[in-house]
């Protein structure tokens, strides 16, 4: 079982999607999830929020496209 499978966290964050936003991609969650985890201690919370603005107009841009 890896760390993600044992995260507490991110499985809440999941079941709560399933009930409050179904159609909110899954992957795109976990991804965020990942973000706010990786800079959580970070001084400086531009790095996060830039990271996160990366990641979700990457998505809008791919959606877009389809």
């Amino acid at each position: 079982m890896s760390d993600e499978d044992k995260d507490l966290a991110l499985e809440t964050l999941i079941a709560a999607r399933k009930e409050i936003a179904p159609t909110l991609d899954e992957e795109l969650l976990r991804q965020c999830y990942a973000i706010q985890k990786k800079y959580q201690f970070s001084e400086d919370r531009s790095v996060s929020a830039s990271a996160m603005e990366r990641l979700i107009d990457a998505k809008v841009a791919r959606q877009a496209s389809q």
